[in-house]
């Protein structure tokens, strides 16, 4: 519906203030300093900026400030805890995590989809909004299923079962 529209809007342009952010810290392949890591911070407000007097809906706004928030107030820029973070932002953060984690960057390869949903699993009940979290896990396992995956033997294994209690461990389905 509309709300799944702005959404999509919101997670299309929560990132727009990196346009701001230098190549080489954006694309830095070792870790951060600090201040670099500040510079890269930047980019919610800078983003919100850009946004803030455009004709668009504030929920969208909101998201590209917020969307490093997290429940536990361990975000940025606020630091706030769940109840003060909107919702786009809260389902935008989740995505925008997932995205980073599996995707190749310079200095390492993307994760595989299960692993990032241990991770989600073990830390992130506490960061993200469990409504969101388990309903965005639930629907990245289950795009998994039917779908060949290399196990870490090297053997090819289909996945045949997602189990909703441990969602990064799905059964696999290896020859016969």
């Amino acid at each position: 519906g509309a709300d799944a529209d702005l959404a999509m809007r919101g997670g299309l342009l929560h990132d727009i203030g990196k346009l701001d952010i230098p190549d080489e810290v954006l694309n830095k392949p070792g870790k951060l300093s600090p201040e670099e890591f500040d510079i890269i911070k930047s980019h919610v407000k800078i983003g919100y900026e850009y946004l803030k007097n455009q004709p668009i809906d504030n929920r969208i706004k909101e998201a590209c400030l917020m969307h490093h928030e997290k429940c536990d107030g361990s975000g940025y820029p606020f630091g706030v805890k769940s109840d003060k973070i909107p919702v786009f932002a809260k389902i935008i953060s989740i995505a925008d995590v997932y995205d980073a984690m599996t995707s190749a960057r310079v200095y390492r390869q993307g994760l595989c989809p299960f692993k990032v949903i241990s991770i989600f699993e073990e830390e992130g009940l506490q960061k993200y909004d469990p409504q969101f979290i388990l309903t965005f896990l639930e629907r990245i396992g289950s795009s998994y299923m039917n779908n060949n995956v290399r196990l870490s033997d090297g053997r090819i294994g289909e996945v045949v079962l997602i189990n909703r209690n441990s969602l990064s461990r799905p059964m696999i389905k290896v020859g016969n």
